[in-house]
């Protein structure tokens, strides 16, 4: 019996340092106190010869939840009067407390968030904050701040004999981030195919060339698509020199007619939209964006947000569908016809 007595004890010991082990190790939610965001600048112009100057620091106090609560926070940013409805959410980095961005990321963080290129708008921004699935998130106050942006793309166009050197009709060289570097894809009818690159449509100023590499500002003559078929021109305004290399996109997957073998799908550049489109079957399944047949570019994602190497894009049902990828975007939509 004294036996019995004793291992109860020590099993009744036991359970307690066991529950005092788990309650230590608990997270506790002491009084929350909401996260403080502030800015040193609510006021900006911003312009792109400032691209590389820092535009602006943000800066925050984290909120207070308690003890052993992991914190993660977002940045997020909305036209005035919008509510946050459609707000552009930024991951600031564990541990941090600010933030700075140059003219150029800020500016397109902006565009990204809705404005309108080129216009003076109000905008308001927050901090996010959360500590887990279970535990509500907070929202600092709101601080707002009023921006003049500009238009982040940057167009060069490319008359030639592949359209009958129609200016209208040219294909646009786009810069992503008016940085001085242009691409365009160009489905050439003819091996030799003439070309020069204007700076608008029309002949006032353009760029010609006398060996096919280097660019001459109002002189030099045609450039010359080396073969025929789908190639992609890159054209950099701060080497002065262009490149042409054969570029097909497609797609590629079991929802598609060939398989993850290939040859792939092949889709059209539509310079109208600056994307890459195709309405065509697609079975059940899955597929990605794949260049020249091959894998060592190719492009993935969900949500119509893709990304090099993404993961593979699925079909839910059989059917025709209009597929479109935009390459400065990186996005893309499936849409059921």
């Amino acid at each position: 019996m004294k036996n019995i007595f004793k291992f109860l004890f020590v099993s009744f010991i036991a359970s307690l340092l066991f529950s005092c082990e788990k309650d230590e190790d608990r997270a506790v939610i002491g009084n929350v106190t909401e996260g403080l965001l502030r800015s040193d600048k609510t006021d900006l112009t911003l312009a792109q010869e400032n691209a590389d100057q820092t535009a602006v620091t943000l800066s925050w106090d984290d909120p207070s939840y308690g003890p052993n609560l992991a914190l993660s926070n977002q940045l997020e940013i909305a036209l005035e009067g919008t509510n946050f409805q459609n707000a552009k959410a930024v991951d600031l980095a564990a541990g941090s407390s600010s933030i700075s961005y140059t003219v150029q990321d800020f500016n397109a963080l902006l565009l990204n968030a809705g404005a309108n290129a080129g216009e003076t708008e109000k905008f308001e921004l927050r901090l996010k904050s959360s500590a887990g699935a279970s535990i509500p998130e907070t929202y600092s106050p709101v601080i707002k701040m009023t921006v003049k942006t500009y238009a982040l793309i940057s167009y060069l166009y490319v008359p030639g004999a592949y359209q009958q050197w129609n200016h209208a009709t040219a294909n646009t060289l786009v810069s992503a981030t008016s940085n001085g570097i242009y691409v365009t894809y160009i489905d050439f009818t003819a091996a030799g195919s003439e070309f020069k690159i204007t700076v608008e449509r029309n002949w006032d100023n353009s760029y010609g060339t006398d060996d096919n590499v280097n660019l001459i500002y109002n002189g030099g003559g045609n450039m010359k698509a080396a073969n025929a078929g789908p190639q992609k021109l890159s054209v950099n305004l701060n080497t002065k020199k262009f490149t042409l290399i054969p570029y097909s996109m497609g797609l590629v997957g079991d929802a598609t007619a060939n398989g993850w073998n290939g040859p792939d799908t092949r889709m059209s550049w539509d310079d109208a939209n600056l994307s890459w489109s195709i309405t065509t079957s697609l079975a059940a399944g899955n597929f990605k964006f794949r260049v020249n047949n091959d894998w060592s570019e190719n492009y993935g994602g969900s949500n119509g947000s893709a990304s090099s190497g993404g993961d593979n894009i699925a079909v839910a049902e059989a059917g025709t569908y209009k597929i479109t990828f935009d390459p400065f975007k990186l996005s893309y939509t499936v849409t059921k016809q």
